[in-house]
């Protein structure tokens, strides 16, 4: 009877696709790091070449993080220039930042309503923390999210909590471009808002930052694309 080896095919670990996909995740969360962090700046090309060999991965993963990049709107892909970080327009942030101003004050007072006294204590330590990360635009981006992800959780509105986190990430990478003295007093203020409780005054006192933080942009990616 000649030997059959289907069977001996299909007892066989299929360990390629889950190697892939972890590499695929490595490759997109290292890339999406580097674009939110600052370190790929906007209009900046993305040489597969050059990306693979500093990563030390093939260009299918590679070409697999960029796709998905190019979905979440980090990166964008033509069929001239190839993939390049994503840049915002004037247009962009001005309506990005009206659709936080009309979403996150509303979260911001559920949520400072709905702390208790160890949930105030825990916040406003990771605002400190978050500040005193300025300098370090990896590490102060993720202490920004983590903050206000872990705050605007507090507002029990998960639909609108996802879409804020969303918005944010899409300006996140231009603070590096910004003076931060001023978001810095804002955040002192919101803070303290928190320490007391006073769920209004940190309404309105994050609406008023978001309005200065689009101000300050605009005016930055102005003056970058007259230089």
């Amino acid at each position: 009877m000649p030997h059959s080896n289907a069977g001996a095919r299909g007892a066989l670990p299929q360990l390629d696709r889950p190697d892939v996909r972890s590499i695929e995740e490595v490759v997109t969360t290292a890339l999406r790091d580097a674009i939110l962090s600052g370190e790929l700046r906007p209009g900046e090309r993305l040489l597969q070449e050059q990306l693979a060999d500093q990563l030390r991965v093939s260009r299918i993963p590679l070409r697999d993080a960029l796709r998905r990049l190019e979905a979440e709107g980090l990166v964008h892909i033509g069929p001239r220039r190839g993939a390049e970080v994503a840049s915002l327009s004037r247009a962009d942030v001005i309506e990005i930042y009206e659709l936080r101003v009309s979403l996150e004050p509303e979260l911001m007072r559920r949520a400072v309503g709905a702390l208790g006294t160890a949930d105030i204590k825990r916040l406003v330590d990771m605002s400190e923390q978050m500040d005193a990360r300025v300098d370090e635009p990896a590490a102060g981006r993720r202490a920004r999210r983590g903050f206000y992800s872990e705050l605007y959780a507090y507002a029990d509105r998960p639909r609108t909590h996802r879409l804020v986190l969303g918005l944010r990430d899409d300006v996140q990478r231009y603070h590096v471009m910004k003076i931060v003295e001023r978001a810095l007093h804002d955040h002192a203020e919101i803070r303290e808002c928190i320490r007391v409780k006073d769920a209004e005054r940190a309404a309105q006192a994050q609406g008023e930052h978001l309005r200065r933080a689009c101000a300050d942009l605009v005016e930055v990616l102005e003056r970058e694309a007259s230089a």
